[in-house]
């Protein structure tokens, strides 16, 4: 997750800043190749959670270390905008998607039971370090080589990491014991557990997994509307543009304690909360980002968004986790992060349009605000979990 998310995402910002002042393509129309980018990887990421249960999450992202290094790549000549929609949108994607939320969520899911939303947002951390190194090193590197050049680091980052980490590391618990001959346990981490045999076809016939999969395409737009534009934005208001690309950074650092806190925090309350507590820290993030004028104030606009997508992150796949168990997590968990993914395609290129069109953020960056109570509202209504009893079974632990 440090490869995938710190190069392809949160380092777009920093890339999007210099493609428009090097090839003066409008911002709406850069900003589409991510909307593109994050609408493929929704739309594959229930293929792969159907991929992990038949081929394993190991060879799934291999394959997409390599597909990511070879789309970076191709980003270092790019010159038309068709080639950055086919590049970044699509075979960059693709690989991405291999290696990111899906099949990591799904390997650590598989691993923890009672103290799964600890595990998840530890493990998410990687995302929070990917985005505070690697938005800054590629500020310098375009300072130092173009951003052309720079992309050719990323390709070598993504692949010379992500493969052997993905070779040497990546399992989940049913393929470790399924390599090793070991004996299936039965999951059972006290005498209150989930059921674990909801089907995919059970969860989407309720409301709960469409009330969260709802509030989380609500809660990402609205995000991503600040996180892909605010490079630009400080420019625009005169802060310098390697400061304003420090910011993206330091927003990620500040969602690692986010990511941790608020994992721990899943466990010990009810996960609807921990949502709401999260998101109302963006809306103020918004309110801030609106009426900054100097690099103060979009420091604390970056304390508030990076807390707030560091502690949400980790709790919306335990939230599914809390309604359907993990037997069918990996499809069920790929079709909700497909309604999150048009969320998150639609922020970015919605900021840029409406910028195009009144020659302002304003009007995008209140959207956030509404979208952010609306998500709240929905969350809210998912409800608790039902829940089975079973006796707690002499010697297992499964914390």
């Amino acid at each position: 997750m440090f490869c995938a998310e710190g190069t392809y995402f949160y380092a777009f910002p920093v890339f999007f800043e210099a493609i428009l002042k090097d090839l003066e393509w409008s911002r709406a129309q850069t900003a589409a190749a991510l909307s593109i980018g994050i609408f493929v990887i929704g739309a594959i990421s229930p293929a792969i959670g159907i991929l992990i249960g038949k081929i394993g999450v190991r060879l799934i992202t291999i394959l997409g270390s390599v597909v990511a290094g070879i789309g970076f790549i191709l980003l270092s000549t790019v010159a038309e905008p068709w080639q950055f929609y086919v590049y970044y949108g699509l075979i960059l994607s693709l690989g991405i998607a291999c290696l990111d939320l899906v099949p990591n969520m799904a390997a650590v899911g598989s691993w923890f039971v009672k103290r799964r939303s600890t595990a998840l947002g530890i493990a998410t951390a990687g995302i929070g370090a990917g985005g505070a190194v690697l938005p800054p090193l590629a500020s310098w590197l375009i300072s130092m080589y173009g951003w052309q050049t720079s992309f050719l680091f990323l390709a070598a980052i993504v692949a010379l990491i992500g493969v052997p980490i993905s070779a040497i590391i990546m399992r989940t618990a049913e393929e470790r014991k399924s390599i090793s001959g070991e004996k299936q346990e039965k999951d059972v981490s006290s005498d209150r557990v989930l059921i674990e045999v909801t089907t995919f076809g059970q969860a989407v016939k309720g409301q709960a997994f469409w009330l969260i999969s709802i509030g989380s395409m609500l809660w990402v737009w609205a995000y991503m509307t600040g996180l892909i534009h605010q490079v630009a934005f400080a420019v625009d208001v005169g802060i310098e543009r390697v400061a304003a690309a420090g910011a993206v950074g330091l927003l990620a650092a500040f969602s690692i304690p986010g990511r941790l806190g608020f994992g721990r925090l899943g466990d010990a309350v009810d996960k609807r909360y921990v949502f709401m507590m999260g998101t109302f820290l963006q809306i103020v993030a918004f309110i801030v980002l609106m009426r900054s004028t100097n690099l103060t104030m979009l420091y604390i606009y970056s304390l508030l968004l990076g807390i707030n997508i560091g502690g949400v992150t980790p709790i919306l796949p335990g939230l599914l986790l809390d309604h359907f168990g993990k037997k069918y997590f990996g499809v069920i968990y790929g079709v909700s992060s497909f309604i999150l993914c048009l969320g998150a395609a639609i922020g970015p290129i919605y900021g840029g349009w409406i910028f195009d069109t009144t020659g302002s953020y304003s009007v995008a960056f209140l959207t956030s605000v509404i979208l952010s109570f609306m998500a709240m509202i929905v969350v809210y209504l998912v409800g608790k979990p039902h829940r089975s009893h079973h006796w707690p079974q002499k010697g297992l632990s499964h914390d």
